[in-house]
């Protein structure tokens, strides 16, 4: 009963990807890893971005490392 009401809940698209999700756990999974790698690596890539900006701004300023 519970579990039935929980379904009515979920919107059309929750409980599409919801059945996908059961039906290819495998390729869900690997699609959801994948989806974290690329955010982490973005993240990553930005605060490397930052430092550097920063270690450019103080060579550039003081003209040292």
């Amino acid at each position: 009963m519970a579990a039935k009401l929980l379904l009515k809940l979920k919107g059309p698209l929750e409980h599409k990807i919801d059945c996908f999700c059961q039906r290819f756990p495998l390729f869900s999974s690997v699609c959801i890893q994948l989806a974290a790698a690329i955010s982490m690596i973005c993240v990553v890539g930005s605060i490397a971005m930052a430092g550097g900006s920063v270690i450019w701004l103080f060579y550039k300023l003081f003209g040292v490392m």
